[in-house]
């Protein structure tokens, strides 16, 4: 059986450090971004979701939720537009629907950042 020298031992050690500083990083400044990428891209859709329920259905919807199931709007069939709304990234909250007169906006927050579309 051969041993590893002391070199080896060293050199085996400072490529598991490396590694462990890559994790770090990516769990410090890339699972974040990328979980904030996916909070502004599920918006986005929601608020194309959104423009096209107003378009087909003449009004804005009560909630996101309507978006989800077929409507009946002064007699005629309207959605559904998604199959569902999606669950927000882990850390952010649900999100929701504003409305305000004839515009809206979709958003979620971290509590740190608030992301909001259109």
């Amino acid at each position: 059986m051969r041993t590893l020298g002391r070199g080896a031992v060293v050199a085996g050690l400072l490529l598991a450090l490396a590694a462990c500083e890559r994790e770090e990083k990516m769990v410090r400044e890339d699972l974040p971004m990328a979980r904030a990428t996916k909070a502004r891209t599920d918006a986005q859709m929601l608020a194309a979701a959104v423009n096209a329920f107003r378009t087909s259905c003449g009004k804005l919807p009560e909630a996101l939720t309507t978006l989800t199931a077929p409507q009946i709007v002064d007699g005629a069939p309207c959605g559904p537009m998604i199959g569902s709304v999606p669950n927000p990234p882990t850390g952010w909250g649900a999100y929701t629907l504003v409305i305000n007169g004839d515009s809206f906006t979709v958003t979620t927050t971290d509590g740190k950042q608030i992301v909001s579309a259109p």
